[in-house]
C-alpha cells in the first residue's frame, strides 16, 4: 500500500526506504505514464538529484514509464532549472524531475 502522505500540493516527496521505495516509485512511473498518455503526451524528459537514492529511483521510475509507453530522455543529474529547459530544447512533451529540494537528506520525490 502506497502512503497517501507522499503526495504534496506542488510534488510527491517521502522518507527514502519508508514512504519512497523503488516499488513504489515504479508504480508512480507507471501511473505518470497513464497520465500523460492520456494527454497525448509521449515524449518525457527525465533528470535527477546527486542524493544517493535518486540513481535507483531514477531505474525504477524509467521502468514504470517505458512500461507505460513514453519514450524517455535521460537528462542525467542536474539542477530542476535546467530540467525544465531541457524539456524545450530537447523537444520533448514534459518531465519528471526525481529531487529532494531543500529538505532533509532522508527525504527524495
Amino acid at each position: 500500500m502506497m502512503n497517501p502522505a507522499i503526495f504534496r500540493e506542488y510534488d510527491i516527496r517521502g522518507v527514502v526506504d519508508q514512504d519512497l521505495t523503488e516499488d513504489t516509485v515504479r508504480k508512480l512511473g507507471k501511473g505518470c505514464g497513464s497520465y500523460f498518455a492520456q494527454h497525448g503526451i509521449k515524449l518525457i524528459a527525465v533528470g535527477r538529484d546527486c542524493r544517493p537514492s535518486s540513481e535507483t529511483f531514477f531505474h525504477a521510475l524509467l521502468e514504470g514509464l517505458l512500461a507505460s509507453g513514453m519514450a524517455v530522455t535521460d537528462v542525467g543529474v542536474c539542477p530542476t532549472p535546467l530540467l525544465y529547459f531541457s524539456i524545450v530544447h530537447l523537444g520533448q512533451e514534459g518531465g519528471v524531475m526525481i529531487t529532494g529540494s531543500h529538505n532533509p537528506p532522508e527525504f527524495n520525490g
